[in-house]
């Protein structure tokens, strides 16, 4: 088994049956199978995960250690599938289909996927390694299950409908579930790596991820961690569908979406910082008008280290030079190199500030604490990694609010 899609969704299904239903006679007559064909798709299952997921007794079946982690998740997935499904047809006014996730299958919502994800046929058949006519029938199919469209063309390149983009975030999160319950097993038989995506926000780079990894990594050093940057807008968006699974940084007042969860760790002061040279260094008492007579790299505009740039020159002319970018390391760069001024936390310009090349204007800038914490899914159920390293985030965090 290699990942989600190499599943085969009917027999998740019937293996999912069950264990809803504590035998295989009962579970056949539920899925609409032959007990024979039952056991036979059961044994490529567990033939392909490597492991058994039912005990077999005269009274019935009853889940082994490794069942009990694996099929809650196929459990949450199928029901992704399910609601999908229903929800779909619902918003075009058609009738329900019952088991949207028996009429359908893996290669069909692959498909679908591939091509939202590159644009085009062309792309998607060879990200998949099939012939370009298999893949549009793949699409043709599932839109004809469905009964509505999933794909329009936009100039050369092919989108998704409203329809196909709610179809494609649920394949999505229906995947990372099946995904979850081949790194709980992983985990469990201590072989491959669970893998754990996190979007790190600018706040969190500069201390609390990299102590935080250095710790989790300790105990769990087979562990595939991917960290993503980018704007806030951009991880939300690979939250929500799934492309991440949680974001560590500053939390947004109030919650744009009521699709995710905000916990806070700690909260942060903001400060002007500058060159340990610069004429401001130390001052406590800088106006606006002396800050806007030097050139600043600023966040990007609605960010809230924009917004409170901004209050700062609320009242007064703003910098005639401004240089827009969230990077620390070139506003490092500039402020070392010249009289540039920006505004960090104390993390990150705390290694700089401690060999004398950074220092802050004043104390920290009115106005400027935020909550700097973890962004989850609203019905997020985290691996056994995940959790461990949620747990170290919270640990590093609240060793840095009692020294803060």
């Amino acid at each position: 088994m290699h990942g989600p899609f190499d599943f085969n969704l009917r027999h998740l299904d019937a293996t999912l049956a069950i264990s809803q239903h504590g035998s295989l006679k009962a579970a056949s007559d539920a899925v609409n199978l032959s007990q024979p064909a039952l056991t036979q798709a059961l044994a490529k299952l567990e033939k392909s995960l490597g492991v058994h997921l039912f005990e077999r007794q005269a009274s019935g079946t009853t889940l082994t250690a490794a069942g009990a982690l694996f099929l809650p998740r196929v459990a949450r997935a199928i029901e992704r599938l399910r609601d999908a499904g229903r929800r779909l047809r619902r918003s075009m006014r058609l009738p329900p289909i019952q088991f949207f996730e028996r009429v359908t299958s893996m290669g069909h919502l692959q498909a679908l996927v591939a091509v939202e994800g590159t644009g085009g046929y062309v792309l998607a058949a060879r990200t998949l390694g099939l012939a370009q006519p298999s893949v549009h029938r793949a699409v043709k199919e599932l839109e004809a299950t469905l009964g509505m469209p999933l794909l329009e063309r936009a100039g050369r390149a092919m989108r998704p409908t409203p329809q196909g983009e709610r179809l494609v975030v649920a394949i999505r999160l229906m995947a990372s579930e099946l995904q979850a319950g081949l790194d709980e097993l992983a985990t469990a038989a201590r072989v491959g790596a669970a893998r754990i995506r996190i979007g790190a926000l600018p706040l969190s780079r500069s201390a609390l991820l990299p102590d935080t990894l250095a710790l989790f990594m300790r105990d769990h050093p087979q562990t595939d961690i991917t960290i993503i940057e980018g704007p806030y807008e951009e991880l939300l968006a690979a939250l929500i569908g799934a492309e991440i699974d949680f974001i560590v940084g500053a939390l947004r007042h109030p919650a744009p979406t009521s699709a995710i969860v905000q916990e806070p760790l700690f909260a942060e002061d903001l400060f002007i910082v500058a060159r340990s040279g610069h004429p401001l260094a130390g001052s406590a008492d800088a106006t606006a008008a002396a800050l806007a007579t030097y050139p600043w790299i600023v966040g990007a505009t609605g960010s809230p280290m924009r917004q409170r740039w901004d209050a700062i020159f609320a009242d007064s002319a703003k910098p005639a030079v401004q240089i827009e970018s969230s990077s620390i390391l070139l506003a490092r760069g500039l402020i070392i190199d010249g009289d540039w001024l920006a505004l960090m936390s104390k993390d990150q310009f705390r290694i700089e500030r401690a060999t004398g090349l950074l220092a802050p204007v004043g104390g920290p800038v009115p106005g400027s604490r935020r909550l700097i914490g973890v962004t989850t899914r609203t019905d997020w159920l985290p691996t056994t990694a995940q959790a461990a390293l949620i747990a170290c985030l919270k640990q590093k965090a609240a060793v840095r609010s009692s020294v803060s």
